[in-house]
């Protein structure tokens, strides 16, 4: 969605101060915030429709498959298994649980990693190359929203084929 428009108004420090801390929890910009608070708020008015505006550029699709991720940190190359929970021609969301495995935080996953999956009734394994865009780090898993950097791939054709 293009924010084309610029609002300056005050509030009460408390609201400030709680808006910041949820920027700051979704690693999302304070705007994007704001920006989300609004538009619920009219959605619940109906005074705009939830299609008016829409983020992402290709449509999720729920997904439920076990993952490896493979990533590299400052003490080498790091492998973690995990749950994709959905996926898109653009990205991926993943979860990976820490009670499997309690070293895991989302200090690695702040660069580049690699995915490898299989799609529904296909053996032939997936990879794909991600870059993280959100990341929430919680007691018990960290999950990560992250987008495909390549679309060249024989796995983004595979992929492509499996979402149309």
């Amino acid at each position: 969605m293009k924010k084309d428009s610029l609002i300056c108004f005050r509030v009460c420090r408390h609201v400030q101060e709680a808006m910041v801390n949820v920027s700051l929890e979704e690693r999302e910009a304070l705007s994007s915030i704001v920006n989300v608070v609004l538009s619920n708020y009219l959605q619940m008015r109906e005074m705009i429709k939830k299609t008016d505006f829409e983020r992402r550029s290709h449509q999720r699709k729920a997904f439920l498959t076990p993952a490896l991720i493979k990533h590299f940190g400052p003490k080498g190359t790091k492998l973690n298994t995990a749950v994709i929970t959905d996926i898109s021609l653009g990205g991926i969301q993943v979860t990976i649980l820490k009670d499997s495995q309690p070293e895991v935080s989302s200090a690695p996953l702040t660069l580049k990693f690699e995915i490898v999956f299989t799609l529904p009734n296909d053996n032939n394994p997936i990879y794909m190359t991600c870059e993280p865009r959100r990341i929430v780090d919680s007691p018990n898993s960290v999950r990560v929203g992250a987008a495909f950097t390549s679309d060249e791939s024989d796995s983004h054709k595979k992929l492509q084929t499996y979402l149309m």
